[in-house]
């Protein structure tokens, strides 16, 4: 299936950065609210906690909302509220704690620091006409040093990699490579991620990401396109997945773990 050579998400690089930045404060707040209350300059005790918390539950579902949306705009002007709120308590803080007013007055000048591309991302967004679209094109090349008619004839024996680009709606192209070095191979998929960017993050972190595993299946495939087989090391026998990386670490920690002494042993 043939795909649209051009970046098609709409998301960019700065709303990305705002979600994150408000699962991360919006975490914060409510795991340690009285800490974040003596940063700003407020009292650990009162009711101030429970605004601190209830803060941290609107950050946290803003930034969820942010990444989780192709085109989060209505999200973006949530977190420009939630600044002019931020901002108007903070106010309130500094007017009735003489002591710790620096304090205060170091974290009005951050909120008015985010505000500043809360406000842009949000008027960027609202000029977007149309359907959002969350998918964006991920091209993965390989350049094996063997003839074309040989690397076509390799892939069409690549049963399994065949599948895995089948089922991605992906498409395969082969071209000579530059300085006749052989053949290029590029696979090129459009990208869906459920649940957006947070289900982006997970299945990379899961080794369950596509784009990796492409990478992986490449590398494999160059090698038994070239050599005749697939050469692994002890470290990585299932690829570049994490899972495999975790799993190898925690069977050496429990081969060196010192077996303990046999207490009736003399």
């Amino acid at each position: 299936m043939p795909v649209d050579p051009v970046r098609v998400r709409e998301k960019d690089s700065l709303a990305q950065f705002l979600g994150w930045f408000s699962v991360g404060l919006g975490t914060a707040q409510i795991a340690a609210p009285r800490a974040m209350c003596r940063l700003v300059g407020a009292r650990g005790n009162g009711p101030a906690p429970t605004i601190m918390r209830l803060m941290g539950v609107r950050e946290l579902t803003q930034g969820l909302g942010i990444l989780m949306r192709p085109r989060p705009t209505a999200w973006l002007w949530s977190r420009v509220a939630g600044d002019a709120l931020g901002l108007s308590l903070l106010g309130v803080t500094a007017a009735t704690n003489d002591g710790r007013r620096k304090r205060t007055a170091f974290a009005i000048a951050n909120v008015l620091g985010v505000t500043v591309p809360d406000v842009f991302e949000s008027m960027y967004l609202s000029r977007k006409r149309g359907e959002p679209r969350a998918s964006m094109l991920v091209r993965k090349t390989v350049t094996i040093d063997r003839p074309r008619g040989a690397v076509e004839g390799a892939w069409a024996r690549a049963d399994m990699l065949r599948q895995k680009v089948a089922d991605a709606e992906g498409a395969v192209t082969f071209t000579d490579a530059p300085g006749d070095r052989g053949t290029e191979v590029a696979v090129d998929f459009l990208h869906r991620p459920r649940a957006g960017d947070l289900g982006a993050a997970a299945a990379k972190l899961a080794g369950k990401d596509l784009a990796t595993q492409l990478s992986d299946d490449l590398r494999r495939f160059k090698q038994q396109a070239e050599t005749g087989e697939v050469v692994r090391s002890d470290s990585t026998p299932k690829g570049h997945l994490l899972t495999a990386h975790l799993d190898g670490a925690q069977q050496r920690r429990g081969r060196e773990r010192p077996r303990p002494e046999d207490p009736e042993r003399p």
